[in-house]
């Protein structure tokens, strides 16, 4: 079970591309390739994670929802996905 104010909904434009078996990333169609580039190596820490920790993630499912340019403030974690901000984008 998780709190309530861990639940998150996403709605509008966009697209899903998977970065590992457990993890994708979701974005603007615009904006998806470069998001799953530059969020590319997730599994790793995630496994890096459970290597520390001892533990395998709880939740099994790990994704990460790039929001639009137009609303640049992210950083909303929740138990299965994170909402970031388009400003974390590299772009190299």
């Amino acid at each position: 079970p998780i709190s309530s104010y861990l639940f998150a909904i996403a709605v509008g434009d966009i697209v899903k591309k998977d970065i590992s078996e457990r993890c994708a990333i979701w974005s603007e169609p615009s904006m998806i390739e470069a998001a799953a580039s530059d969020f590319s190596e997730t599994e790793e820490f995630l496994s890096i994670a459970e290597e520390i920790s001892g533990m395998p993630y709880a939740w099994q499912r790990y994704d990460l929802l790039c929001l639009p340019p137009s609303f640049p403030y992210g950083g909303m974690e929740n138990p299965c996905l994170t909402f970031i901000t388009p400003t974390c984008l590299t772009g190299d």
